[in-house]
């Protein structure tokens, strides 16, 4: 199956046909749910009848005296007027809502959420043109401002509290220049919803940083027009006094968008897409950055769950070079609804102009390094990265250590610990067996051992103790070759700054042991299958004897990671390193054939791809 829809007939009005014609219902309701549901819609449209002949005086005495009692008793009318607005904000929140399930459900629409009925109070509160002016003015602010937050690394709070202040200047500021210059308009400023704006303005900067400055003045636009629509209707006195007289029309509103999104989910312009055709006309491609930010959409949290890093660090840089080179590109959680957010976000494209670059850690369990490569051959879209089986040796650390030990590589010797005594062996290395991506712990003492394996089961894994292996620890970024047939080349070694201080170029080294540590991270690379790039961690001896710690593949992307500081130490430029990642190929990865292998083989070693 692809992600890729069928390409739209010829003709808009054809198209439009063909799209309700698909329609059918969700069949999300049973039949007596349904019937429900209609009874629920027709009893306050029936009890407003009753309202309107006990007032006109031709029904029945019943009906009158039921109609007399609805009129006395159900209404709003009571409210003082200085509170009515207030009120009257409540009364028509259904109403409200029920436009935008019609726009998003309906038409296909994609707005800026539920903030269109926000932006329409604020607009009854001092105006459509102040609203307007001001809307503009903070949107264009925080675009500008946004990109040097998040370049300065400033968390989510921190952004959100800085866009919060600017909101407040720049309504001080009106109301300020508004009382010299005697402006009824400046001075309405300060009466606009401040956490609207701020909320607004967040969500239009980060629509530009998501997708593209189109796509973002096209919600935009769409909330602005639909807030304006709501305003309107919230404006007309007959509609005004029609809520406050039947409030029980809440329940038609209710069901009546419980029914829009049972038989009019047809989404006719959700293939829509603004600035989409001048991507094509360059050529470029529609890319997915996909990562694991949130972790929310599961059913239950079971089981291990990706490290703190990869909520932390930043794909911008990723996504700008992306970008300069002409692509399409959209950043995407990986979780539950990966599926409908690339259907959304590649529409009518072929699969040959969709790419996936994985950047996840995976939701969560023992498998969750797996889960993205997994999907996306599921799904029929070509990504970055080992495929399924190679990204599951990677995440077993037993198997790995078998697998490099089989082909001739030295991997860390496997401590049992089965026995209290073996406690005594430390130092020792602390794995988390089932979590290729995680650092390992540093135990130098028997307390240290028992910390170490009581965090490694908090974090829902499996300890595996090995010994720590002799001589200096590095890190050799791989990349693969041009073609299947041609060897991985290995960059320039790193070492670590510090815990946490990045990557820097490891000086110093013996030509034996630059040798001997590229050419088994080379072997490494190929005997894992791995695909694109990789990261070799990796311990040498003044002897030139190495020991293969850990391979990984994703969250390799950092501005301080290996592969960009790797990448400048060879000569070659971030951009032209991405670029890399969209040759194209198709979405099920081929194994490295055995010539490839075999010339990174020493004559002397027996093992073999079985």
């Amino acid at each position: 199956m692809s992600v890729a829809l069928t390409p739209a007939p010829t003709g808009r009005g054809q198209w439009f046909a063909g799209r309700l014609r698909a329609q059918r219902p969700r069949n999300g309701l049973r039949p007596h749910a349904l019937a429900l549901l209609v009874v629920a819609a027709v009893l306050p449209l029936s009890a407003m009848a009753l309202r309107i002949l006990a007032l006109s005086g031709s029904a029945g005495p019943a009906a009158t005296a039921l109609g007399a009692w609805l009129n006395d008793h159900l209404t709003l009318h009571w409210v003082p007027a200085v509170d009515r607005d207030t009120v009257l904000h409540i009364v028509m929140l259904p109403l409200a809502a029920l436009l935008v399930a019609l726009t998003r459900l309906s038409l296909g629409v994609r707005v800026l959420g539920f903030r269109a009925i926000l932006i329409a109070i604020g607009m009854q509160e001092i105006g459509v043109l102040p609203s307007l002016l001001l809307i503009a003015i903070i949107a264009l602010t925080v675009v500008l401002v946004r990109p040097f937050m998040r370049a300065s690394g400033m968390p989510l709070y921190a952004r959100v509290a800085t866009i919060l202040t600017i909101v407040a200047a720049t309504m001080v500021t009106g109301l300020l220049f508004g009382a010299h210059v005697d402006s009824s308009m400046l001075t309405s400023f300060a009466f606009f919803p401040v956490v609207i704006l701020a909320m607004l303005a967040e969500s239009i900067a980060d629509t530009v940083a998501r997708e593209s400055t189109a796509m973002a003045a096209w919600r935009t636009s769409a909330t602005i027009l639909l807030a304006m629509a709501i305003a309107a209707l919230a404006s007309v006195p007959a509609l005004r006094e029609l809520t406050l007289a039947c409030p029980e029309l809440i329940v038609t509103q209710l069901a009546l968008t419980v029914l829009v999104s049972e038989f009019m989910d047809w989404r006719l312009l959700e293939d829509f897409r603004p600035g989409a055709a001048a991507v094509e006309a360059e050529e470029g491609l529609s890319v997915a950055v996909v990562r694991n930010r949130w972790n929310k959409a599961v059913l239950a949290h079971d089981g291990s769950e990706p490290p703190r890093r990869y909520r932390l660090d930043s794909v911008q840089p990723l996504v700008d070079a992306l970008r300069s080179a002409g692509h399409r590109v959209a950043v995407i959680e990986a979780d539950a609804r990966l599926y409908q957010r690339l259907r959304s976000f590649f529409g009518t494209r072929p699969p040959d102009r969709a790419r996936v670059i994985n950047c996840a850690g995976g939701v969560q369990g023992t498998g969750r390094l797996c889960q993205v490569p997994a999907y996306c051959e599921m799904i029929g879209v070509p990504y970055s990265g080992p495929d399924p089986l190679a990204m599951a040796s990677l995440s077993d650390r037993l198997q790995l250590f078998a697998l490099l030990e089989r082909h001739g590589l030295s991997a860390p010797a496997v401590v049992d610990m089965t026995s209290a005594d073996q406690y005594q062996l430390a130092p020792l290395l602390v794995h988390h067996r089932f979590q290729g991506d995680r650092e390992p712990l540093h135990a130098a003492t028997e307390a240290a051992l028992e910390r170490a394996r009581k965090q490694v089961l908090a974090d829902g894994d499996t300890p595996l103790f090995t010994r720590q292996p002799g001589g200096r620890r590095l890190h050799a970024v791989v990349l693969a070759g041009e073609q299947s047939a041609v060897a991985p080349r290995v960059l320039p070694l790193l070492e670590r700054r510090s815990r946490r201080g990045g990557h820097r170029p490891a000086g110093g080294l013996a030509p034996v042991q630059r040798d001997a540590a590229e050419d088994a991270a080379a072997r490494a690379f190929a005997i894992l299958r791995c695909r694109d790039f990789a990261r070799v961690d990796l311990a040498v001896t003044e002897e030139g004897e190495v020991t293969i710690e850990a391979v990984r593949a994703v969250d390799l992307f950092t501005p301080r990671g290996a592969l960009a500081v790797a990448a400048a130490a060879a000569g070659i430029e971030y951009a032209t390193l991405v670029q890399s990642l969209l040759r194209p190929r198709g979405g099920n990865p081929q194994p490295i054939p055995l010539a490839a292998l075999s010339a990174l083989q020493p004559e002397t070693s027996a093992g073999g791809l079985s």
